[in-house]
């Protein structure tokens, strides 16, 4: 125990260091995609699905747009909108809507780039997200220390697999499996799902993880959540996470620092269907610019969604900048495009620019019962 301890500090301070660097804003430079980035690609680019649904292209919200309030806040419009539609679940996992439908995605895969500062390689990785229901088998530890078998059940799993294109020290696919007992938007959103490191025993629906790579493997269960006061268990390989932590690091470092932009937020108040930018700034310094317009279709299980492409710029008197483009298609939770840059200053109050790019490649449908 005394080792999965210290696996668990581990985890806590790659979130919080990711985190911190995440926090505090964004970047400047130009977005670049790297010496093998396919570039912005066309919206109506088809994704294969082994789901067969049926196509729409009606999307429709009967919400009205609200503008967000600012000091010195700006917002023009270029067009009339032809119809409403609104990202209201940005990075919130939830079920997809489509002419009174609605639907999960099971499934999804995501090219995905980092460079964690100006002098770094640009480090490459595909990341393959499913979500399913199974059986899983639970173990913990009695009063003796010794393994016991608790019982099998049902769980929502979701698995991560991970395989490197260029990266730190990985060099073989990394397979991670988490286990809830109810249906999790972490676990389904991040690139890999280690949320339950600040979890409080006993009292969560985290079941359990597995993580295998290389030919070794880590396995935890956690008895507690599923109603059982039993000393939670953990065995095989515990050197596992510190192996992996350089690339799981660079995984989380992109993440918070490009991908979690405060503007999200901002938009799904917005009718995106109208093409429209606008400004902010307040008497600190602190100031955006953003724009946004339609962009064409893209399809997904048979399904067609439309398509937003928005820009975004920031500075600040903090000297933290960040600058980046998206597509997004709003009824879906997730990007489906971004690329951007996130500036702070060290310790040393030297500028540090992260550079991010996350595309999904595919991405598939299950009609809800």
């Amino acid at each position: 125990m005394k080792k999965f301890a210290l696996t668990l500090l581990l985890v806590a301070v790659v979130i919080i260091a990711s985190g911190c660097v995440g926090s505090g804003g964004s970047s400047s430079g130009t977005p670049e995609t790297g010496s093998q980035s396919t570039g912005w690609e066309s919206s109506t680019s088809k994704s294969t699905s082994s789901v067969e649904t049926t196509k729409t292209t009606s999307e429709t919200h009967s919400t009205s747009s609200t503008p967000s309030q600012s000091e010195t806040g700006t917002q023009t419009s270029t067009s009339i909108p032809q119809g409403e539609l609104y990202w209201k679940n940005p990075w919130e996992y939830s079920p997809i809507v489509v002419d009174g439908e609605r639907y999960f995605v099971t499934h999804y895969v995501v090219l995905y780039r980092v460079r964690p500062n100006e002098t770094s390689p640009l480090y490459e990785y595909r990341i393959k997200k499913t979500e399913r229901k199974t059986n899983v088998t639970v173990y913990g530890l009695d009063f003796s220390g010794s393994k016991t078998e608790v019982g099998s059940f049902e769980v929502y799993e979701y698995e991560t697999v991970i395989t490197p294109v260029k990266a730190v020290e990985m060099d073989k696919p990394v397979t991670i499996r988490v286990w809830y007992t109810t249906r999790t938007s972490e676990a389904f959103i991040y690139p890999w799902d280690m949320g339950w490191a600040s979890s409080t025993y006993g009292d969560n629906d985290f079941v359990g993880f597995k993580i295998e790579y290389d030919g070794r493997g880590l396995l935890y269960t956690n008895p507690p959540a599923v109603g059982k006061s039993v000393i939670p268990y953990i065995g095989g390989d515990q050197d596992i996470m510190s192996d992996l932590n350089p690339d799981l690091m660079n995984l989380y470092t992109g993440w918070f620092a490009v991908l979690h932009v405060g503007l999200w937020g901002d938009w799904s108040a917005r009718n995106l269907l109208e093409p429209q930018k606008g400004a902010w700034s307040d008497y600190l310094g602190h100031a955006w610019e953003w724009e946004t317009r339609p962009d064409g279709t893209v399809e997904f299980s048979g399904i067609e969604f439309r398509v937003v492409e928005g820009t975004w710029s920031y500075s600040g008197p903090e000297g933290v900048s960040m600058s980046g483009r998206a597509k997004i298609a709003p009824k879906i939770f997730i990007p489906l495009e971004v690329d951007g840059n996130f500036t702070s200053l060290d310790e040393s109050g030297n500028p540090i620019t992260i550079y991010g790019y996350f595309k999904v490649e595919r991405l598939d449908l299950v009609r809800a019962p």
